[in-house]
């Protein structure tokens, strides 16, 4: 069950939000930041632990980029609790969660009845919750990146927290190109607690970028037989060696740094986090019918916001009849 944090102690808790991310940082002062919420459907559930954990409001509400699966919980967050400031990457994008999400946002109220500060995100932006612990934004910059596989994942808000003996590194979904980004700024990412980026998925993490941060400690917030199938093999096995926590497994994952200076971890459910590192994951064929595009040969989902327009599309029954008429995924099928 969770508990509030105690007194002078840096608490952040890893929400397992099925297949989506969400968590918590409750700094030593009572101030909270909640980085991303989830699918819309996990938003009530949302609301619930963050009351249960005592939480009357939200200091910074932090959504690292427009996909569903980080910013639909977060629509019922700014319509259940007190917001002081929203923080977002601020790009063009068009889908009926994102559009819902920027309404709630123009809605939502700060404790004495004003509307919330709305802060584009850009790096170089700092904060600093309580003197001896810091906030950075290390990602993106302008220009944003465009033309990859997927911007908005590219463009995620990537952050990292810095606390007396301790680190904690937040990427949300990037990609190689926003990781080669990271690099050439130059940016900080030795850290001793990362958040794997994109759920574990292969395309998030590669052996160079975890060389970089050399993380003690690894989380992947994912939902348990999710249809992408992260995390996904070749993630577990770079982070053989390492300490590794999942949501699918061990639910909510709370990190405690407090005046000892020592890192506290406990999990909801007991499933060691050894044992997460080893476990052998396949992904699942997706067998639900797929709609290609004749002028750049990838096939979508049928829900997908980012369709060919009808005269191109090319029905197909499933993903593994598309790949045999050589077409690709696009990103919506590896998972936003």
């Amino acid at each position: 069950m969770l508990e509030p944090a105690p007194k002078d102690t840096l608490q952040v808790v890893f929400l397992d939000v099925g297949q989506g991310d969400s968590a918590l940082v409750v700094f030593p002062n009572g101030k909270t930041m909640l980085i991303d919420g989830g699918e819309t459907d996990q938003g009530r559930r949302l609301v619930q632990k963050l009351q249960q954990l005592g939480v009357k409001q939200i200091d910074w509400l932090v959504a690292t980029h427009p996909h569903s699966d980080h910013i639909g919980g977060l629509i019922q967050v700014l319509k259940s609790l007190p917001v002081l400031e929203i923080w977002d990457i601020a790009m063009p994008f068009e889908s009926p969660v994102y559009r819902d999400f920027l309404l709630a946002a123009r809605a939502a109220k700060t404790p004495d009845g004003k509307r919330p500060a709305f802060r584009k995100v850009r790096s170089g932006l700092k904060l600093q919750p309580v003197p001896n612990i810091s906030v950075s934004v290390l990602a993106p910059r302008e220009p944003l990146l465009s033309g990859t596989r997927s911007d908005p994942n590219n463009n995620s808000i990537v952050m990292r927290i810095d606390a007396p003996g301790g680190s904690l590194l937040f990427t949300g979904d990037i990609e190689r190109e926003g990781r080669q980004r990271l690099y050439d700024a130059r940016a900080n990412l030795g850290t001793d607690v990362l958040k794997v980026s994109h759920h574990g998925a292969a395309n998030g993490t590669d052996k160079a970028f975890l060389n970089r941060v050399n993380p003690r400690v690894a989380v992947i917030s994912v939902g348990a037989g999710n249809r992408y199938g992260h995390p996904h093999k070749e993630t577990l096995a770079l982070l053989q060696g390492k300490r590794v926590y999942r949501t699918d497994l061990q639910g909510d994952i709370i990190m405690r740094l407090g005046a000892d200076k020592k890192l506290q971890v406990a999990t909801t459910r007991s499933t060691p986090a050894r044992q997460s590192a080893d476990e052998k994951t396949t992904r699942p064929p997706l067998t639900s019918a797929v709609v290609g595009s004749r002028n750049s040969k990838v096939y979508h989902t049928p829900e997908c916001s980012q369709l060919p327009k009808p005269e191109n599309q090319v029905r197909f029954r499933s993903a593994q009849e598309a790949e045999k008429a050589g077409y690709r995924p696009h990103a919506c099928v590896e998972g936003e």
